[in-house]
This record gives C-alpha cells, structure tokens and sequence, in this order.
C-alpha cells in the first residue's frame, strides 16, 4: 500500500513537469514589430502587410557569430475579406507563426480611416486582438501603409522599434501628440466617433511623423498642418518643448529670424457663463531661451526693450498657432476635441447640465480668451 502511495505522488510529480504542451521555438515564430492595413481594389476589401525582424541575423550578430546574414528585416503583404482572415492566409506563404504581442505600430491608410465601415471593421479586429499591446502606436498614413513597410530605408530598419523611438521625443517640437492606441480608441469610445492620429509619410528613403488626421463620427474629417497640430497640444496642454520663430525688427530697420526654444509650460483655465455665452478662459505662462541671433547685434540683446519686444513676438506667434487650430475645430469642423465640454463637465457641473444635451451645437459659440506670458530666461550669452 505504501508503494502505491509513493506512485501516485511520483505520477502527479511528473505530471507537473510536462512542461509548455503548446510552445514555439524562437526560430519558427515572426516577431510582428509594424503592420499596415490598406482597402484593396481587388475582390478582397484588405491589404494586409506584416514587417517583422531576421530572426537569424539577429541570434547571430548578438552571439558574436560571423554567419546569419541576409537582410535585417523581411515584410510580407496579403490580401483578405478582412484583417483577420489576411492575417491567417498569410500561413500558405510563410513557414513561420505571427506572433503580435512585439508589435509596436499599426499603420492605417488613407482609404481605410476615409471609409466610415472599413475604419470600424478594423478598430473591432485590433480591439478583439489579445496579442496587440494598448500600447502600441496608431498612426495615419497620407497614402498607403504598405507604401512605407516595403521601402527600404537608410536609418534602423525596423520601423515599429523606429517609430516608438521617435515619440519617446515628440516633445521636442510637439508638432505631433504623443497618443497611443489606448488612448485614441478611448476618445473614440468617449466621443462618438472623434479622435486625433498623428500622421506617418515616407520619403525617398527617410520616414516622417508629423502633423495629425482628424475622425470625425469614425470618418476622416481632415488633417492639422504641422502649426495646427503644436496649436493643438497647447489647447489640450500638451506642448512640453520645441521651438518657434519670430522675425526681429534690428535698429538697421531689417529683420532677423529669431528661434525661441520652449523649455517649460504652465496652463490655467476657466469657465464662465456671461449674458448666456459661455467663455473660456486659457492662460500660458511660456518659459524659454534664445537659441540664435544675428553675431552683429549680441549686445542689443542685453537691453530691457529688446527682450521685452523678443517676448511680446513669441506670444503673438503662439496666440496664433492657438486661434488657427481653434478655427479648425469651431468653425470648419464644428466639433470638441480640445477638452473644453471634458472640463466644464468636471469643474462646472451645474452648467454642464444646462448645457450638456446640446454641446454640439453649443460648441461653435464658445468664445475661447487665450492669453500667453512668455518668458526669456536665457540668452545664450554673458556680459
């Protein structure tokens, strides 16, 4: 009896040792790092592409081996009903297994997010994805995704590792926000329909994160230029660095650009209600430097007057930038994606209520007062 004992202990020992009935080897998955959905104009509605590393080259260079060579990445495109069923096609042609949960950026195409049904076909295959980190980026092609995962490029070849890289500091010219997919399917979710992505294009052999695409009722709307967009992150509080420029009158009566980087921001905002308009009231406190400035006239910038002009043309310059991208928003698209039904919802709920149930139509007549401060700490130079 003993000995039947010992058994069935040693038997459910070993059948805890069986190890991962269900495991890849490394070597036989495709470490997905990019993927780029297009509409196709074939029987098929997707174009599906899936760029993801040389597993081999890789091992390799980091074992200190000489062989593994071939290129760094490879990318592979197949077309489908839908992404899901591209995604599973690929299999005939590749004798490796997808594997998502590396991927760092999905790429959409113009056709895709101009599309209303074919936009939310593909928000529902990533969301049901449990591969696919909430992390990873989401971006807007100007043309087509599989345009910029099959060009070859001078720079990292691994895109999706490339773009994480490049938000990790969008603040220093905040010219596109720094959202990732979690957070722009949540404004879509929150909103019905609006969100901002930032844009991707290529070009002869570079790529470019610049500028945003605008989904309205999960259809693009339209497109935020580069000043559009930075007036955009000072409306939702997001510009934490960069740079602008303003022309300087010289006491020779012509100009000089003059840049101005951006090193700290505080935002304050208010809300009133006054002979039934609704106001709201932002106000920037700007610091920054001097980066440049015409070698001839370094002593001028010592004198009070000049600096307080060189302040006085930074707020112009970024009152601008604000009151442009607001016309986007109010007057052009007639929709909120800067915050301001967000905040009088948390700090002014009475009026809220009021006003709530008709914020779309409210919204175009809200009289937005920015006012900005701006600061010059340093100059760059010594007495």
């Amino acid at each position: 009896m003993k000995k039947i004992k010992v058994y069935v202990l040693l038997l459910l020992i070993l059948s805890l040792l069986t190890g991962c009935w269900d495991k890849v080897e490394i070597e036989d998955r495709a470490f997905v790092m990019a993927i780029g959905i297009d509409t196709s104009n074939q029987a098929k509605n997707y174009i599906v592409t899936f760029q993801f590393p040389n597993v081999k080259q890789v091992t390799s260079a980091a074992g200190g081996g000489g062989g593994g060579g071939g290129q760094p990445n490879f990318s592979i495109s197949e077309v489908g009903d839908t992404v899901f069923s591209a995604s599973r096609h690929i299999s005939t042609r590749l004798d490796k297994r997808l594997f998502l949960g590396h991927t760092k950026a999905v790429i959409l195409g113009k056709d895709v997010v101009s599309d209303r049904n074919k936009f939310l076909e593909v928000l529902d295959t990533l969301d049901r994805s449990y591969e696919l980190s909430r992390k990873l980026r989401l971006l807007v092609a100007d043309g087509k995704a599989q345009d910029i995962l099959l060009k070859n490029y001078k720079f990292d070849p691994d895109i999706g590792v490339y773009i994480d890289d490049i938000f990790k500091q969008y603040n220093r010219t905040s010219i596109f926000p720094n959202l990732d997919y979690n957070k722009i399917t949540k404004s879509l979710h929150d909103t019905n329909g609006n969100a901002i992505i930032p844009v991707i294009s290529s070009g002869k052999d570079e790529l470019k994160i610049a500028g945003s695409a605008i989904i309205k009722n999960y259809k693009l709307a339209g497109w935020l230029s580069d000043g559009e967009n930075m007036g955009y992150m000072w409306l939702m509080g997001f510009v934490k660095g960069g740079d602008i420029t303003f022309n300087m009158p010289t006491t020779d009566g012509k100009e000089v650009k003059v840049p101005f980087n951006i090193t700290n921001t505080v935002m304050k905002r208010q809300v009133i209600e006054q002979n039934g308009k609704i106001i709201y009231k932002i106000k920037y406190d700007v610091e920054g430097e001097v980066t440049e400035y015409s070698f001839q006239k370094h002593g001028e910038m010592f004198e009070t007057n000049v600096l307080g002009t060189m302040e006085k043309k930074a707020d112009k310059v970024i009152e601008k930038m604000i009151n442009d991208s607001l016309k986007k928003f109010q007057k052009d698209l007639k929709v909120d994606m800067i915050g301001i039904g967000d905040y009088i919802q948390k700090y002014k709920p009475a009026l809220w209520s009021k006003v709530g149930p008709e914020w779309e139509k409210k919204f175009p007549d809200v009289v937005v007062e920015p006012v900005v401060s701006t600061h010059i700490r340093r100059i760059g130079l010594f007495k």
